[in-house]
């Protein structure tokens, strides 16, 4: 037994620094993996509850219904770290708030293009939010000067935007401008004739309503920007501005809404405006189309629009490049219905 003893102390001395080293390792270990246990659980729970306060219609808590794309994604990979690290309840969770944020946007993505008549005018519109302090001129021009609209609602003009661009548009008889230094300036322009002002709608921001008249095509055409609902006196302008929008929409003729809403497509606002004045949201058909903002693809949301007559077919709807603003232009191929014959006068009988 004495022979045994040393080695036996021996082989106990030979293990305890290693023993000694892997213990704070082991709780290191342990201690970021309930680190990221609690991570997981208290994201779970903010999805839910980001899910729960969009629905409460006061600011600051319907900003929360912009970001649905965003919570999709950050939904699926809490699911799934919740499911690997085991996290029973939490999964249900996590899964049940992802599914919920997902359905406006699924049954937003699920819209059918619109098909517009087979013997319509076609029409190229840009819409953009040029950035009043951008000085993305050049960039403007030239996008205007490859794209060739036939129809351009620019929103965040000043005067110097105005002289800016004005070579450009320089082949574009019909123009509304109403230029504005505190970001709510607004320039409709059209290579038809346009009848039409800009006015003070709902709020002391402008708003240009105009008929145009273009290649046999009649079309009402109102370019608006609402105020950003960064708080609560600005999301009831917001709302009061659409209202009076919305009448204007009413009547026989082809209508368009466009510009720089400062609301998503899922968001209450835009759906407020879309049940009132039956019209169509042009991006059915193609995607998220986010606009805003140009400098993070990952914030990016769809606040840019084009709302028209489901008369209106919308052959394309794409994302434009990078002008130098803090938003991305929009760029439509519309196709509107043709004006009816005015018989001459007298050929009644």
């Amino acid at each position: 037994m004495s022979a045994d003893e040393p080695g036996a102390r021996a082989g106990t001395d030979a293990r305890s620094p290693a023993g000694t080293a892997a213990s704070p390792a082991r709780g290191a270990l342990r201690f970021i993996g309930r680190l990221g246990i609690a991570a997981v659980g208290l994201a779970a729970i903010g999805l839910a509850l980001g899910y729960a306060i969009a629905w409460i219609p006061v600011w600051p808590c319907a900003l929360f219904e912009h970001f649905r794309v965003q919570y999709v994604v950050i939904g699926a990979v809490v699911t799934g770290l919740a499911a690997a690290l085991r996290m029973r309840g939490y999964v249900d969770i996590a899964a049940i708030a992802t599914l919920l944020h997902g359905l406006p946007v699924a049954a937003d993505l699920c819209q059918p293009t619109q098909a517009g008549p087979a013997d319509g005018v076609a029409l190229r519109v840009l819409v953009l939010n040029v950035h009043t302090e951008s000085t993305g001129f050049d960039q403007v021009r030239q996008l205007i000067a490859d794209e060739q609209p036939d129809v351009i609602g620019l929103v965040e003009v000043d005067r110097r935007w105005l002289a800016g661009v004005a070579a450009a548009v320089a082949g574009y008889p019909g123009r509304i401008e109403q230029p504005r230094d505190d970001n709510f300036g607004v320039a409709l322009y059209a290579r038809g004739e346009l009848r039409g002002a800009a006015e003070l709608a709902g709020s002391e921001l402008p708003t240009v309503f105009a008929d145009l008249t273009l290649r046999g095509a009649r079309l009402r055409v109102i370019l608006t920007h609402p105020p950003p609902p960064i708080s609560g006196g600005m999301l009831a302008m917001q709302y009061r501005q659409l209202a009076a929008i919305a009448p204007h929409a009413a009547g026989p003729e082809p209508v368009v809404i466009m510009g720089d809403f400062n609301a998503t497509s899922w968001s209450r606002p835009f759906a407020w405006l879309r049940e009132r004045t039956g019209l169509c949201d042009s991006r059915a058909g193609f995607g998220i189309q986010a606009s805003f903002p140009a400098m993070s693809s990952v914030m990016r949301i769809p606040i840019d629009h084009l709302l028209a007559s489901c008369a209106i077919g919308v052959r394309a709807r794409r994302i434009g490049r990078d002008v130098g603003s803090d938003h991305l232009p929009v760029l439509l191929e519309l196709v509107v219905p043709r004006a009816p014959a005015v018989a001459p006068l007298g050929s009644a009988r």
